[in-house]
């Protein structure tokens, strides 16, 4: 692994589970490729694509190339203990369906587009913890959460239902994922602006943004904070965040860029215009 497992699953869940954020605080922790778990003051756990097993490169060892994990897993399934679990595709490396099948689903909401919750249901979700959602389309998760699917370019034929997600909450932060998604001319205007934080795919690979690509979006939104992701869990699929932080300079982007840390909690704050973080 390019990094240690720097907390046992256990640890690391019960820490993120216990955790208590500031008065007006979002709390994001990132687990690598498109995996969030994020945590407000309303105390949801909602998490994003967690794929947490070595399913890619265990099943497709077909091709000519490896889609092993270079990352460790964060959380054993088993572990995982959280109120909402949300995928912006069907893909394997964000609906897993070994994370699925193996993690507690007694007291989860499911949420996804159509193909993820074919998924869900193949792996023994009960109905009544799925819940499908569309592009525009906007759910309650409870204590005046909610969550909005945005539109997304399918990047192949396998799953013509992408989505990306906005998460608006309690004190009207709002944390946009673009989930895996191709470019076009016409994408930025498509999707939600300016939103405080915004995580977006930069590994160029498999038709996603590339970097300079990511960076035009950036620019079209107008987000406050920009996360990049998507860069770092496949041996054969990773980039340089860095490069999203060229682009963004070049194009003359004003959004902060920020990079996440493995296994560490970041909290962001709004503060009138600004924010602190």
């Amino acid at each position: 692994y390019v990094i240690p497992r720097l907390m046992e699953s256990k640890l690391f869940m019960k820490s993120m589970r216990e955790y208590r954020p500031p008065p007006g605080a979002l709390v994001v922790w990132y687990l690598g490729q498109n995996g969030f778990i994020l945590k407000s003051g309303a105390g949801l756990l909602i998490g994003i694509d967690l794929y947490l097993t070595n399913s890619c490169g265990s099943i497709h060892t077909e091709l000519p190339y490896r889609m092993d994990r270079q990352l460790p897993v964060f959380v054993e399934p088993e572990d995982l203990d959280i109120d909402v679990f949300i995928t912006t595709h069907s893909h394997q490396d964000h609906a897993d369906p070994e994370t699925i099948a193996r993690m507690d689903k007694s007291t989860c909401t499911f949420v996804g587009p159509f193909d993820s919750c074919r998924v869900y249901r193949e792996c023994r979700v009960p109905l009544t913890s799925l819940r499908s959602i569309h592009p525009g389309e906007t759910l309650e998760l409870g204590r005046s959460v909610t969550v909005q699917a945005s539109f997304a370019l399918p990047t192949d034929n396998t799953d013509l239902n992408h989505t990306g997600v906005l998460l608006r909450f309690e004190d009207g932060t709002t944390f946009f994922n673009t989930g895996d998604t191709a470019y076009s001319e016409v994408l930025a205007a498509l999707l939600p602006t300016d939103v405080d934080i915004c995580a977006i795919c930069v590994n160029g690979g498999f038709h996603n943004l590339s970097a300079c690509e990511a960076a035009r979006i950036v620019q079209a939104i107008r987000p406050r904070v920009v996360i990049p992701n998507h860069y770092d869990m496949m041996i054969n699929n990773i980039g340089s965040p860095d490069m999203l932080r060229v682009a963004m300079d070049l194009i003359g982007s004003t959004a902060t860029f920020h990079l996440m840390r493995y296994f560490e909690p970041w909290i962001y704050k709004r503060v009138d215009i600004g924010f602190c973080a």
